[in-house]
């Protein structure tokens, strides 16, 4: 072996590096020539195919989970150095663990090469965004950004290494989510969101802990994120007896499973939940992980006033995206009309809800038009 590239982080950069490469070959090439048995003809010599060249193998962050475990317990000796394959360079994006070990203890350092995923700091400039057009952005909250701010400004502090960890409370359809995806935009990078409601079943546990490396897992989506906002949504609808797992990752910034430890620091990580107070927040995620926050944001419930202009704001930017031929046959509509006495009259307490209704009220009035749907 020539060299070992080992690339921590995005996929991107990996993909950067590799994509002038020439003469290549990938993991599952190398098992399948491993794993083709030799031919032997009665009368003839054994005939034994010559070892696979490899100028350049490539493993991706997902290749890993065709490796069966005995390959993956002496991934050195099984593979790279198998009998039936000449490796000359190795290039790896996020191995597990146990290969990233294995490889350490059976190859001189000197050819070992490791290369990070390097992610912004967070600048004066990118808070002096988030203040400017939050409000604009996010109607009725116009608390929420101060708060945030004055959390964010310590990843400034060159000496820390947690993550800021915020903790957002309020009913669904307030403006939570799209907070975070603000903040994000803000930092010009695409966030990592983990949707925790999704993580209810059997398998909750081998996601967020670890288990085969085959398996996708909550450590994987971390270790090749393209950005250091990480968003947990409906971090309350999981078991309060996973939280453990997140010790480590809000004190240290270090998020260790089975398969990988993944290095958190300097990440902006927001999890939402629907509960109203710090009193029930606090009572039913537990002590321990609540007073790892570095700040709890209250989102109130919308005023009647703010949920006129967010309706507002969702019909022009809706409107925006009509076609011409479909906006001259609705020009005179009255949907805007129709939702403001709705809302005036009480309903709405998700937003969420109300920008769809209103979309679905507008392709309805095209569908009339063209008499698609029959006027009563």
């Amino acid at each position: 072996m020539d060299k070992i590239e080992i690339y921590w982080g995005a996929d991107k950069d990996f993909e950067e590096a590799t994509e002038s490469l020439e003469n290549i070959n990938f993991l599952a090439d190398v098992i399948n020539h491993i794993n083709k048995t030799d031919l032997k003809i009665e009368g003839v010599g054994d005939h034994k195919d010559p070892p696979m060249n490899v100028e350049n193998l490539l493993i991706h962050t997902d290749d890993y989970g065709g490796i069966r475990e005995w390959a993956l317990l002496g991934f050195s000796n099984n593979i790279l150095r198998h009998l039936k394959v000449q490796i000359k360079n190795l290039w790896m994006c996020n191995p597990p663990t146990k290969i990233y070990e294995d490889i350490k203890k059976n190859y001189d350092k000197e050819i070992i090469t490791e290369h990070r995923t390097q992610y912004p700091d967070v600048t004066i400039d990118d808070m002096r965004k988030m203040a400017d057009g939050f409000n604009e952005t996010v109607i009725g909250q116009p608390h929420v950004m101060k708060q945030a701010l004055a959390s964010i400004y310590s990843l400034k502090s060159s000496e820390r290494k947690r993550p800021v960890t915020l903790l957002f409370l309020g009913d669904s359809g307030i403006g939570k989510t799209e907070t975070a995806k603000y903040i994000s935009s803000c930092l010009g990078t695409d966030m990592v969101r983990i949707q925790f409601s999704m993580q209810q079943t059997n398998s909750a546990y081998q996601y967020i802990f670890g288990a085969d490396h085959g398996e996708d897992s909550l450590a994987r989506e971390l270790i090749r994120r393209n950005s250091n906002v990480i968003l947990l949504d409906e971090f309350d609808k999981v078991s309060p007896a996973f939280y453990n797992a997140f010790y480590q990752m809000f004190d240290e910034g270090i998020f260790v499973d089975a398969n990988y430890s993944v290095d958190v620091s300097k990440c902006i990580i927001i999890c939402t939940t629907n509960y109203r107070t710090e009193e029930d927040a606090e009572k039913y995620l537990g002590t321990p992980i609540y007073s790892r926050f570095s700040k709890v944001v209250i989102f109130n419930p919308i005023n009647v006033d703010d949920k006129l202009k967010i309706a507002e704001k969702c019909y022009t930017s809706l409107m925006e995206h009509v076609d011409t031929e479909d906006k001259k046959l609705i020009e005179n509509n009255s949907v805007l009309k129709l939702f403001e006495k709705v809302i005036i009259a009480g309903a709405y307490p998700n937003m969420r809800m109300l920008k769809n209704d209103i979309e679905d009220a507008i392709n309805f009035e095209i569908l009339k038009a063209r008499g698609i749907i029959k006027q009563n």
